[in-house]
């Protein structure tokens, strides 16, 4: 008898381990369960952006985070190579292009939900400081020993331009003996000129902001020239609600402020 009740106070001993463990084994499930909760608040945006953009993307991005918390990742890049990503993933959320004339591929394919123009692209002939090959219109590119650097026009919205201006002129071909490097993004013709291993170059006028080693040369031809940067929602959005947010906030007031200090005007909207 007492051996019997020696067992029965065992097995209650054991049952009542099991149920504590349980009971334990309960509170990791619930914490994982918040964790997900947790993940699943913490947004995101991909954002491709032109690489010349890149300085009031940076800022806005960080202004958008404190905000909203939603995180921003960029990838920057030539808007040609933005454009392949976009059709080649089938991922993305905004994209903000060098030129408005960049769309041309995703709207003919469906992918643009919604488009507003944002800041203007303005393009500007500069030198070095001082101006050591002594340029003073667009004709004197085509000069004997002139070193210049013009974007790829198959990879960013400047290299096109360039050469459109240039062709315009009738001196493409001329002009073109005398360049030295085709760059894939449009803030590189910048660093050429600052290390002064080109002579001129044909860049967008905000590039200037900040550059005191630089020049701008009054060409008043390139006014017809001027180009309009658009915010667009792409339809592949996995949150198109948090991507017109965004693409609201950049063109907000509050965010010309920032474009503004870079050296970007508004475009007419």
């Amino acid at each position: 008898m007492v051996r019997n009740y020696s067992l029965i106070m065992m097995l209650i001993f054991v049952l009542a381990l099991a149920t504590g463990c349980g009971s334990t084994g309960q509170s990791p499930k619930a914490s994982s369960g918040a964790a997900k909760d947790q993940a699943v608040e913490k947004k995101s945006l991909l954002v491709y952006s032109g690489a010349g953009l890149r300085k009031p993307m940076d800022e806005l991005g960080k202004m958008f985070q404190e905000k909203t918390g939603i995180t921003i990742q960029y990838t920057y890049a030539g808007s040609a190579q933005c454009v392949n990503q976009i059709l080649t993933t089938d991922k993305g959320d905004v994209f903000l292009p060098g030129d408005s004339a960049e769309l041309k591929t995703i709207i003919e394919k469906g992918m643009v939900s919604a488009q507003k123009p944002l800041v203007l692209h303005v393009p500007v002939l500069a030198v070095p400081k001082g101006n050591p090959a002594g340029i003073a219109k667009l004709e004197d590119l085509i000069k004997p020993n002139i070193k210049i650097a013009l974007g790829d026009p198959k990879a960013n919205p400047i290299g096109k331009l360039s050469d459109e201006i240039l062709m315009d002129k009738g001196i493409l071909e001329k002009v073109e003996k005398n360049v030295t490097v085709r760059t894939a993004t449009a803030n590189e013709p910048l660093t050429y000129l600052l290390m002064r291993q080109v002579d001129a170059a044909i860049i967008w006028e905000d590039n200037m902001v900040g550059n005191e080693n630089i020049e701008l040369l009054n060409i008043p031809d390139f006014n017809k020239y001027i180009k309009t940067v658009p915010v667009v929602i792409l339809k592949c959005s996995a949150e198109p609600e948090l991507a017109a947010e965004f693409a609201n906030f950049v063109s907000s007031q509050d965010a010309l402020m920032i474009w503004e200090k870079w050296g970007f005007k508004p475009a007419n909207r």
